[in-house]
């Protein structure tokens, strides 16, 4: 009960540090505008042209002879939505607009999270609050453990303020079909915000000044957000044909950017984009696979990177004594 106190107190103060941080407002008007562009750009894009989503023959008004083959074994039918009663009505949510606000969130949120994440532990190396926190014989799991909740709480209220405000609008404007969409995008920035916010205490802990503090974060985000995808391209032929699928699945779970691009755009019942070799994803979305996967991953992400940031600051400190 006293370790949890003084928990709490810790992450407390600093919440206070955040909230009252020029870069958290910031960060805070820059949401609100993504937001706006959700609303002004994404969703009327759909309004303007919705897409039905049709597969096989059940999209060519033509008829045409397939012979004694069965259509089906192509897998040229009709598949059904994802659920019965299913408010999207097999409206994708997915098009040019969307498309780049989606990505415009997946390159952005991390770069911010990282950014104010490390600056954070690193501005108390520098101004030796790190090294009085040491000669109170605490852990350091608590310093970092309270580094990681603030930073989510106080990210979570900049994204709460902004996207809360145009997800009242939207609920009250539009359909069930679009404020599903939006739920989609608000539920990805929060799986960012909560990962990133756990890289970024690792990414500090290993930084020693500002200067190199912002050149890791950057690493780490231009490896995740466009290394990694050259990196799949260039194993990916070297896997047999057999494990192929699954080698792909397991190599983008292992990469929160692309891992949480293909559940919200499965979520946007736009899973057809990745073609008949991706139909295994199609029938995890159905059941929920794909959506507890995802979890997990994140999930293994974030305690992997507080394990390794605890080991890393805590032998560093003994080394310098």
């Amino acid at each position: 009960m006293k370790n949890l106190k003084t928990l709490n107190s810790m992450t407390l103060y600093e919440l206070r540090l955040l909230l009252r941080s020029k870069w958290l407002l910031n960060f805070m008007i820059l949401l609100l505008l993504m937001a706006a562009l959700f609303y002004f750009y994404g969703l009327k894009s759909l309004d303007a042209d919705p897409s039905e989503v049709k597969y096989g023959l059940s999209s060519i008004s033509s008829s045409i002879d397939t012979g004694s083959i069965d259509p089906s074994f192509f897998g040229l039918e009709e598949m059904a939505s994802d659920e019965p009663g299913d408010s999207n009505n097999g409206k994708a949510g997915y098009d040019r607009a969307i498309a780049m606000l989606m990505n415009l969130s997946l390159w952005v949120l991390p770069i911010i999270c990282l950014i104010l994440g490390t600056n954070a532990i690193v501005a108390d190396k520098e101004d030796g609050r790190l090294a009085l926190y040491h000669t109170y014989q605490m852990p350091f799991f608590y310093y970092l453990l309270s580094k990681f909740t603030a930073l989510c709480i106080s990210m979570l209220v900049a994204l709460g303020i902004s996207y809360g405000l145009f997800g009242m609008v939207i609920a009250f404007t539009t359909d069930g079909a679009q404020f599903n969409f939006f739920t989609t995008f608000f539920l990805l920035n929060i799986f960012l915000i909560i990962i990133f916010s756990a890289l970024s205490v690792l990414v500090g802990s290993i930084s020693m000044t500002r200067m190199q503090g912002l050149s890791y974060a950057l690493c780490v985000w231009s490896f995740l957000v466009i290394g990694y995808e050259f990196i799949i391209f260039s194993i990916i032929d070297w896997i047999p044909y057999a494990q192929k699928l699954n080698s792909m699945l397991v190599l983008v779970l292992s990469n929160p950017i692309e891992s949480l691009r293909v559940w919200s755009i499965t979520k946007l019942n736009a899973d057809y984009i990745f073609g008949p070799e991706y139909l295994l994803i199609h029938k995890w979305g159905q059941d929920g696979s794909l959506t507890n996967y995802v979890i997990l991953s994140s999930v293994l992400m974030i305690v992997i990177s507080l394990v390794l940031a605890n080991f890393t600051i805590k032998k560093r400190r003994e080394r310098i004594g």
